[in-house]
């Protein structure tokens, strides 16, 4: 009777455990958070705040006052060695790809910088330029104050954790806003054919320079 009991609450605890498993990773289609994250805005586009943010250019504005019907965003720190650096050079290579889009005022590139304090608009600057000759169609910002960089970070789903050593571990993705200022997709940042993929087709059912209030 003992084994038979033993083997019963084994039992019991497997199928509790694919349970917790189940409900946890969202019918075990996500096994992580940030692959959470990213099904949750397939599944149920949210709106995104109206959040401020101090360009390179020294101009502060608010996230609706850019006017492209579809922006991609992503989330840096100047001082990056790894995933911010190959997120750069994405950014220029997505400058190239989406010239049409980004000439016709559809498409525009946002990198919003997580280490205000640090990465002035000098800095904002000089991390575009190492990356593209180029400036148009690619802004970049930092929060506009400590309260400002919590509430970027929580309205994408980004993490952001110091990493001991002066910089920051943090997830590396590129978040797609359409025209009604939803958030619609997060992608891998390797794929570029994704990226520009979902990009013309929100940009050829936009209306060009309109964006949601």
């Amino acid at each position: 009777m003992s084994v038979l009991r033993t083997a019963i609450v084994a039992t019991l605890v497997c199928v509790a455990g694919v349970a917790v498993a189940h409900r946890a990773t969202d019918g075990f289609a996500a096994f992580t958070l940030e692959s959470a994250r990213r099904l949750q805005a397939l599944r149920a586009p949210a709106p995104v705040p109206d959040l401020a943010l101090q360009l390179a250019d020294g101009d502060q504005v608010r996230l609706h006052d850019l006017s492209r019907p579809v922006l991609l965003v992503d989330f840096i720190y100047t001082r990056c060695m790894t995933y911010c650096q190959a997120l750069g050079s994405v950014y220029a290579r997505l400058q190239q790809r989406l010239a049409p889009e980004i000439a016709v005022g559809k498409v525009q590139l946002l990198s919003v910088s997580f280490d205000p304090e640090r990465d002035d608009p000098a800095a904002l600057r000089a991390y575009r330029k190492r990356h593209s000759r180029e400036a148009t169609g690619w802004v970049l910002g930092r929060p506009v104050g400590p309260p400002g960089r919590q509430d970027w970070l929580r309205a994408f789903g980004v993490v952001v954790i110091p990493d001991g050593l002066g910089g920051y571990a943090h997830n590396a993705a590129v978040q797609v806003i359409g025209s009604d200022r939803k958030l619609v997709a997060i992608l891998d940042y390797s794929d570029l054919d994704g990226i520009v993929k979902i990009a013309r087709e929100l940009a050829e059912v936009a209306p060009r320079d309109v964006a949601a209030r």
